[in-house]
C-alpha cells in the first residue's frame, strides 16, 4: 500500500506532460480504466483551484484502490446472456483459451460437437463441468432429431469429455443390442422412464418400442459420443446425477454432463505476451518446445480464475517474528487444528454411517435378487457364521477353484458339513454369476440335482452354502486318481442319473434352465456313486422371446456346443451336446480334450465320431471295460457310443431332447441288467 501512495502522491505533483508519458498503456495488458482517469486528474490539477486538491487526492486513491488487483495472466470472456462463461471457455478470439471454444449466439450459450450444436443450460467452474439439452424427439416419433449425425459425438483432441454422472437411457433399439454389456433386460431403467412418460413430445411415444437399455456414460468407450443410429438405438436421454428410486416424474430436465481439463498457463512466443506478473520460458512437460507465461516468484498460477494470484504472506508490519504475531498465530493454529479435527471426526463417523447404510443396502439388494425367482427362500447366513464354518477361511478348508471363485468345506454350529462357494474378491462377473446360480437352485429341487441350503450376503462378495458331495467328481474317478475304476453297471447308473436332473432342468423348471457348462467335472458322486450335477454358476434363465441369446459364449472347452459358439443362442440342445462328451468320457475314460492323442484327434467328440465313420466305435470304449464283458455288455456299450454321437450332430434339430436320452439309457440299463442270452 506504501508503494500505491507514494505513485499516487507522484501522479499528482509531476508534471502533465510527464503524467502523460507515465500513463501510456502497455503493449501486453492495456488497462481501459485507470489510464483514461489519470489523465482526466490531470488536467482536473491544471486547472481546478486549490481547495479541490483534497477531493482530487481522494478521487486517485478510490480509483487505484478499486483497480488494484492481481494481473491477469488470461482474459475471462463476458457473460452470454444470464449465463456466466468463466476462464477458459472462449466465446471470442480475445478471451479464455480458443481450445474450450464455445458460441454466443443471441444470448444463449452453445456446444459444437463434431457434427451437431447443443445449446448450454449450465456451467460450473469450480467443478470445471457444464451441462448441454439432448436433441429433442422428432415429433410423434421414438427418434431423436439428431440421428442424422449419430448423436453427441465430441472431439477426443480437444479437453472435454462425458461425465460419469450421467444416466444414459437408449430407446427404440434393435435385436442387436442385446448382444452388448448395457442392461437391456426387461427390469432395465429404461421401461420406468417409458412407462412414466406422459408427455409424447418427451418420449411418449416410445411406449411401443420393445427394446431398450441402460448404462452409466464415462467409460473409455463413452466418453466422447453417445451414439444413435437406425442400426442400433434410435433416441437417447441422459439426466445427470439421477436418483433411480424416485418416481418419473420427479427426475430432472434432461441433460448431458461435460467435464474439461484445468488449462495450463497461457502460451507465449517471447516476454512482450506476458504480463509485468509472469515470465516466459519453456514448458519442462514439452518436448516440441512450447513456452508458456509461468507466474513470478510469490504468485502461482489459478486455472479456475485464469490468473497469477499472489502467495500468502506475512503482512505483519511489526515483523513475522514478534511475540504477538507468535500469540495470534499460536492461537490461531491450536484453534484451527481443533476444528480440523472436528470435522475429521465428524466426516469419519459421516463415513462410518454411510458404509454401514450401503452395506445394508447391498445386503436388501441382494436378497431381493436371490429371492425374485418365485420359488423357495433361501436361508440367510451371517457372514460370522460363514467365517466360523470355514475357520475363517483357512486354505487347509479349501476344495478347489474354479473359474469363477474358490469353494471351501464347511462345518456349521450343528455339525453338519457343507461346501461354502465364495466369487473372487473384486470379479463383478463371478458376483452375478454366483447370485445367479442361488436363484434358479432355489427353483429345484431334484435328487441329481446338488442341494442349497442358503448363502450370506453381508460380506464384500456374496457366499453359497451346498450340502456337501464327499465322494469327488465324476472326472477324478474317471481318471483313476488313486481310485478304484468304476464298473460298467455305475457308469450307466450315473450317466441315467445326470440325464435325469438335466431333464428336470429342461422340462419342469419354469421357467426351463439350461446349465451351460456340462462336464465330468460339474458333476459329483456320494459314497453310494449317486450321481448329482453341480456348478451353476454359468446357468441362463431361458425365458421366452429373445432372452436366450447371451452376451457371449461360456462354457468349457471340448464340451462346448458348437452352433451355441458361433452364435451365442442357447436352447436345451446345447446341454445335450456337452452331456454327450461326457457319455462319451464314460465309454472311454478319456478327456474331452488331450494334447497327448495324435493332432486331429485331441477333441474327443472329433475322435470318436471319426471311427464311428470308420465302424471301429469299439476301438474308443475302454479296455479295462471290454476285458471280460459279455456279448450282451459289449452291445451295450456300442449303443451308448451311438447314443452319444446322436447327441453330437451338428444340428441341433438332429439332437434328441434330454428327456429322450434319459428314457433311451434307462432301455440300455435294462439290457445290461437282463441275463445274458446264450451264443449259439
Amino acid at each position: 500500500m506504501s508503494r500505491i501512495f507514494n505513485l499516487l502522491i507522484h501522479i499528482v505533483v509531476i508534471h502533465q506532460a510527464e503524467l502523460q508519458k507515465f500513463t501510456q498503456p502497455s503493449p501486453r495488458c492495456p488497462n481501459p480504466f485507470i489510464s483514461p482517469s489519470l489523465a482526466s486528474l490531470s488536467m482536473a490539477i491544471s486547472s481546478a483551484p486549490r481547495h479541490h486538491f483534497h477531493f482530487l487526492l481522494a478521487t486517485c486513491t478510490l480509483l487505484l484502490v478499486t483497480f488494484s488487483k492481481p494481473a491477469l495472466s488470461a482474459q475471462r470472456c463476458p457473460d452470454c446472456g444470464a449465463t456466466p462463461v468463466p476462464y477458459p471457455l472462449s466465446t471470442g478470439p480475445t478471451c479464455g483459451d480458443r481450445l474450450y471454444k464455445l458460441r454466443c449466439s443471441a444470448g444463449s450459450l452453445l456446444f459444437d460437437t463434431l457434427n451437431n450444436t447443443y445449446p448450454v443450460t449450465s456451467v460450473s467452474p469450480q467443478l470445471q463441468r457444464l451441462t448441454i439439452q439432448p436433441s429433442p424427439f422428432l415429433p410423434s416419433t421414438c427418434i431423436t432429431a439428431d440421428i442424422s449425425t449419430q448423436g453427441v459425438q465430441l472431439n477426443s483432441s480437444l479437453p472435454f469429455n462425458i461425465t460419469s454422472s450421467n444416466t444414459i437411457l437408449y430407446l427404440n433399439c434393435t435385436q442387436t443390442l442385446l448382444s452388448s454389456p448395457l442392461d437391456c433386460t426387461s427390469s432395465s431403467l429404461c421401461h420406468t422412464f417409458i412407462n412414466g412418460t406422459r408427455n409424447v413430445s418427451d418420449g411418449g411415444a416410445c411406449e411401443n418400442s420393445e427394446i431398450c437399455c441402460t448404462f452409466r456414460a464415462g467409460g473409455s468407450s463413452t466418453s466422447y459420443s453417445i451414439r444413435v443410429r437406425d442400426a442400433g438405438c434410435r433416441a437417447y436421454r441422459a439426466f445427470v446425477n439421477l436418483d433411480y428410486s424416485l418416481p418419473v416424474s420427479r427426475w430432472p430436465q434432461p441433460g448431458l454432463e461435460l467435464q474439461w481439463v484445468s488449462p495450463s498457463e497461457p502460451i507465449c512466443r517471447n516476454q512482450t505476451d506476458c504480463d509485468s506478473e509472469s515470465t516466459c520460458g519453456p514448458d519442462p512437460n514439452s518436448n516440441s518446445g512450447v513456452r508458456r507465461c509461468f507466474c513470478n516468484s510469490g504468485l502461482h498460477w489459478d486455472a479456475i480464475a485464469g490468473l497469477c494470484s499472489k502467495d500468502v504472506t506475512c503482512q505483519d508490519p511489526d515483523g513475522c517474528g514478534s511475540s504477538r504475531t507468535g500469540l495470534i498465530a499460536g492461537l490461531s493454529t491450536g484453534l484451527g487444528a481443533g476444528l480440523i479435527l472436528a470435522v475429521i471426526g465428524f466426516l469419519l463417523y459421516k463415513r462410518h454411517q454411510r458404509v454401514k447404510e450401503a452395506k445394508d443396502r447391498l445386503a436388501r439388494e441382494r436378497e431381493e435378487i436371490l429371492n425374485s425367482g418365485g420359488g423357495k427362500y433361501a436361508k440367510i447366513f451371517s457372514g460370522k457364521e460363514i467365517k466360523k464354518a470355514t475357520n475363517n477361511f483357512s486354505r487347509d478348508r479349501l476344495l478347489g477353484v474354479g473359474g469363477y471363485g474358490e469353494v471351501y468345506r464347511g462345518i456349521l454350529a450343528d455339525g453338519t458339513v457343507v461346501a461354502i462357494k465364495c466369487a473372487k474378491l473384486g470379479n463383478t462377473k463371478g458376483t452375478d454369476q454366483v447370485l445367479n446360480e442361488v436363484r434358479i437352485l432355489c427353483q429345484v429341487n431334484h435328487k441329481s440335482l446338488v442341494g442349497l441350503l442358503g448363502c450370506c450376503v453381508e460380506l464384500e462378495q456374496p457366499l453359497m452354502v451346498y450340502e456337501y458331495v464327499p465322494n469327488g467328481t465324476l472326472l477324478d474317478h474317471l481318471q483313476g486318481l488313486n481310485r478304484k475304476p468304476l464298473a460298467w453297471t455305475a457308469r450307466l447308473t450315473i450317466a441315467h442319473a445326470t440325464a435325469e436332473g438335466l431333464a428336470y432342468l429342461h422340462f419342469s423348471a419354469v421357467p426351463p434352465i439350461y446349465h451351460r457348462d456340462v462336464k465330468s467335472s460339474n458333476i459329483l458322486l456320494d459314497d453310494k456313486l449317486n450321481a448329482k450335477v453341480s456348478d451353476f454358476g454359468l446357468s441362463r434363465l431361458a425365458h421366452t422371446d429373445l432372452s436366450h441369446i447371451s452376451t457371449c459364449a461360456q462354457g468349457t472347452l471340448g464340451y462346448l456346443d458348437p452352433e451355441y459358439y458361433r452364435n451365442y443362442q442357447l436352447t436345451d440342445k446345447s446341454d445335450v451336446y456337452s452331456f454327450g462328451v461326457v457319455l462319451l468320457e464314460l465309454l472311454t475314460s478319456q478327456k474331452a480334450i488331450d494334447f497327448n492323442r495324435p493332432e486331429d484327434d485331441v477333441n474327443l467328440a472329433v475322435y470318436v465320431q471319426r471311427l464311428v465313420e470308420e465302424d471301429k466305435i469299439m476301438d474308443a470304449v475302454d479296455p479295462i471295460l471290454k476285458q471280460g464283458a459279455s456279448t450282451l455288455e459289449l452291445d451295450t456299450m456300442k449303443a451308448l457310443g451311438f447314443l452319444a454321437t446322436g447327441c453330437l450332430e451338428q444340428r441341433r434339430q438332429d439332437r434328441p431332447s434330454m428327456k429322450e436320452v434319459a428314457e433311451e439309457i434307462e432301455y440300455i440299463i435294462s439290457i445290461a441288467k437282463s441275463k445274458s442270452i446264450p451264443e449259439e
